[in-house]
């Protein structure tokens, strides 16, 4: 039984998405990935609902990111966890990011939901006709490798970074 359901953002949840986005920063975290630039502040929340709408149609995308579905993950009580981004065309740019890209928020962290998010991506992706697609972590996230690994990533290669490598599964599905 799931814990969390998928959801497309609406204007209705601009409160809590933006208390969703408050929690990153707080916990001094800029980067939220996944979001599809719910964390760069020069969009305000309606562009950014227009931005991931555009984005689920090969007519509206960019082209340079392709098509994508940028997802709240709600919990039970109806509280936004996670954020997530499925890329179904992993274009040059995202070549080194993935096709799916997480994040859980701070307090939420080591719960499972990160897991639960990964697998409901992979039946979406399932639906687009992918036969594999490939997530990506930094070296030294191990909660996040875990997750990963649960849904069936096998280690495909290092992407050598100055700072910090990054590690490249894939997933068969």
């Amino acid at each position: 039984m799931n814990r969390i359901k998928l959801v497309f953002p609406t204007i209705a949840m601009e409160k809590d998405a933006l208390e969703f986005k408050m929690k990153f920063y707080n916990n001094g975290e800029k980067t939220i990935f996944g979001s599809y630039k719910l964390d760069v502040d020069k969009y305000s929340y309606l562009e950014w609902l227009e931005i991931i709408q555009n984005n689920t149609s090969v007519d509206t995308a960019n082209p340079k990111f392709g098509v994508s579905d940028t997802l709240f993950a709600m919990n039970e009580e109806n509280e936004i966890v996670g954020i997530i981004n499925i890329r179904y065309d992993l274009t040059e740019f995202y070549k080194d990011s993935g096709h799916i890209g997480y994040s859980v928020v701070p307090e939420k962290r080591m719960q499972g939901y990160a897991t639960e998010m990964l697998k409901e991506a992979l039946i979406r992706v399932k639906m687009h006709k992918l036969s594999e697609v490939k997530v990506v972590c930094s070296a030294d996230n191990i909660p996040s490798r875990k997750t990963i690994i649960s849904c069936g990533g096998k280690l495909n290669r290092i992407i050598k970074r100055e700072g910090a490598d990054k590690e490249e599964y894939v997933i068969t599905l």
